[in-house]
């Protein structure tokens, strides 16, 4: 049960960040770019209308994916390399929930922004951890995958992941850095869901027909 609504919430969570991004988005001003502007400025203390960003982007995404992430840990049972990536994919799962509480002080677009407090900072770090988590998740888990029957039709898919990531980063940056980073992540989230997809497909756990125990018969 714990596996597929893991599934279910992998499959949802790129539903919830394309919605906060793109919805975030369209509630900022003219001058707001998504080609050139950072996605972070959406959930700013100076943007318009940041819960969209923050609360259904970042923290409501951020805990799909840790439920995600859980249900992956149980699935791939005592491979280490295959926990680790769950791990990583919950390292990113927190990232991205505190992405939403860590804000920045103000948009590229702001006069004089500075981005100068704790939390501004803060998001930055948080920022540079989740990018990284994000991009071990698919690699650690791609050679898990590899020695595991039940995931080996994923491993392929999970190895051209981190590469694909990379790809669409630099092809995206010649329209602008908010267009790389988000199409980078799009890439990273159709992974995700990939993954609850097979979580939501495995075979529920059989133990209501164990066998009872209970005294012999003659």
């Amino acid at each position: 049960m714990l596996v597929r609504v893991a599934g279910a919430c992998g499959l949802l969570s790129f539903v919830t960040v394309t919605v906060g991004w793109v919805a975030g988005g369209f509630a900022q001003p003219a001058a707001y770019s998504v080609a050139r502007d950072d996605v972070s400025d959406l959930g700013a203390v100076t943007a318009a209308s940041p819960w969209l960003y923050n609360q259904l982007g970042a923290n409501l995404t951020g805990l799909l994916v840790i439920v995600c992430a859980l249900g992956l840990w149980r699935s791939v049972g005592p491979s280490i390399l295959g926990r680790l990536g769950a791990a990583a994919l919950a390292v990113a799962g927190v990232g991205g929930f505190l992405d939403g509480l860590f804000r920045l002080d103000c948009r590229g677009i702001d006069a004089a922004c500075t981005n100068h407090t704790w939390h501004a900072h803060a998001h930055k770090i948080e920022s540079g951890f989740t990018g990284v988590a994000l991009l071990l998740a698919p690699l650690l888990c791609a050679f898990a995958f590899r020695r595991l029957p039940r995931w080996h039709g994923a491993w392929l898919p999970s190895l051209l992941t981190l590469p694909a990531i990379i790809a669409a980063n630099v092809v995206f940056s010649i329209v602008g850095d908010g267009a790389a980073t988000r199409a980078g992540t799009v890439v990273a989230f159709a992974w995700i869901a990939f993954i609850g997809a097979r979580l939501l497909a495995e075979p529920a756990e059989d133990v209501a027909t164990a066998s009872p125990v209970g005294p012999a018969t003659p």
